[in-house]
């Protein structure tokens, strides 16, 4: 997989997540608060998450100081984030709870996600991007 690939899917699950947080806020607090009452879902979406940043860590573990290495923390914050959910849920569950109480929270985490959405989009779609 080419990193314009990488970068592709990477950047149409942040605009997807980020545009249904921002249009649908109730639904994804709902989501997430659901999440982290259901031990098999927190379970799976841990192994998930340390999966998706195993293969990115294992297949792209580039420090090199380009656009490349945004791939690499990716996969690095997808390692951790899954180890954190199966090692300590409780304390991952904890901040997801503290996050979703607040409708703001999760409003300004929605515009982040899409413009990290939209930066990844320019440098998977865009023929004239660095990549």
């Amino acid at each position: 997989m080419s990193d314009a690939q990488i970068f592709q899917v990477i950047s149409l699950y942040y605009l997807a997540v980020g545009i249904g947080i921002m249009m649908n806020c109730d639904f994804y607090k709902k989501l997430f608060g659901d999440v982290t009452e259901n031990t098999s879902a927190m379970f799976f979406g841990g192994i998930a998450a340390l999966v998706i940043g195993f293969l990115l860590v294992t297949f792209h573990n580039v420090w090199e100081m380009d656009w490349h290495v945004i791939i690499t923390v990716v996969g690095w914050m997808a390692l951790i984030k899954g180890i954190l959910i199966l090692v300590c849920p409780k304390i991952m569950t904890a901040l997801t709870k503290a996050m979703i109480n607040k409708e703001s929270t999760l409003k300004i985490m929605s515009v982040f996600v899409i413009v990290l959405g939209l930066l990844f989009s320019f440098l998977g779609f865009c023929p004239k991007s660095p990549i």
